[in-house]
């Protein structure tokens, strides 16, 4: 793993980036001893990557608004939530819970966890290299082809970032889907801060219409969280058109409150997707910032799966 003597300073590293340090030195106001792993993640990226996260950056800041204290908060309130979940990982093999009711009866998943939760998860597509590389994959490789006048379904968007980016950078009819009430509202606030609008519905997965089919499905962390998810990704198969795609980001060995499906490699994930009966057309693996795939794969630390798919 990378160690501080190899990495540069932070302001180093982001000079220039006024929306990233904006968020950073939020960050660090309230949570100084996270500057170490700040610097990190950041040092040595490439200037495209940095001018992606650049343009992230001016996106959270809007969806913020004159809450960015709140987000920070939130964020180093998942992380040390993330901690505790890999101290238990670490010392067991396994998530904490198995089941979505589990998780329910063990966190009370109330209005207010869900909110901090959410903010926090929110600034992780940033500051965490994973996150952050599969969400410029996102954009690159797969909106990226999305053509004018083609529909596109998010299920579970909860921050809203990667639909608010679906509106921004494809001419597409933009739809997203959540079982809860208060996610619903959540994205669609956000949509609205970056003067966005999408149509936007509760809705359980399992109980779509049949006849509903999209040209493009996006599943970004979501089958981590849902029992039966081989039922789940089928299903989600059976909303693309034929020939339309489908953008699958599952994390491998990311202990959180409410993962219940555990991957213990990315062959797993392959596998997992291609016996839905999908075509892989992109598969890319990022590891956790301050590993190599090598060195996530050799101590069980977390490494996205991000897969583009066609039906």
């Amino acid at each position: 793993m990378t160690t501080p003597a190899e990495y540069a300073p932070l302001s180093e590293a982001l000079a220039g980036l006024d929306a990233l340090t904006r968020i950073t030195e939020r960050v660090l106001a309230g949570w100084p001893e996270h500057r170490d792993f700040l610097a990190m993640r950041f040092s040595g990226c490439d200037a495209e990557h940095l001018a992606f996260c650049e343009s992230v950056a001016r996106s959270l800041l809007a969806i913020a608004g004159d809450g960015l204290d709140r987000y920070a908060d939130g964020y180093r309130w998942t992380c040390e939530r993330m901690l505790e979940e890999d101290y238990h990982f670490q010392l067991t093999g396994e998530y904490r819970y198995r089941t979505f009711r589990e998780v329910q009866d063990g966190l009370g998943l109330d209005a207010a966890y869900m909110t901090r939760y959410t903010d926090g998860l929110l600034l992780s597509q940033l500051l965490w290299v994973n996150q952050a590389r599969a969400l410029h994959l996102y954009v690159t490789g797969f909106l990226g082809a999305v053509r004018e006048g083609e529909s596109l379904l998010e299920v579970g968007p909860g921050h809203g970032l990667l639909l608010a980016l679906a509106v921004e950078r494809a001419r597409a009819r933009i739809t997203g889907w959540d079982v809860s009430d208060g996610s619903v509202a959540s994205t669609r606030e956000a949509l609205a801060r970056l003067g966005h609008t999408a149509c936007l519905r509760r809705q359980d997965l399992h109980l779509a219409p049949a006849t509903e089919r999209f040209d493009h499905v996006v599943a970004s962390e979501l089958l981590e969280h849902v029992d039966e998810p081989e039922a789940a990704l089928r299903r989600l198969r059976d909303l693309v058109r034929p020939g339309g795609r489908l953008f699958v980001n599952i994390p491998v060995n990311s202990p959180a409150p409410d993962h219940i499906n555990l991957w213990r490699t990315p062959e797993e994930v392959s596998a997992y997707v291609r016996e839905a009966g999908l075509e892989v057309l992109t598969e890319a693996v990022f590891p956790m910032t301050g590993c190599t795939e090598e060195e996530a794969r050799a101590t069980a630390s977390t490494l996205s799966c991000v897969l583009i798919c066609r039906a």
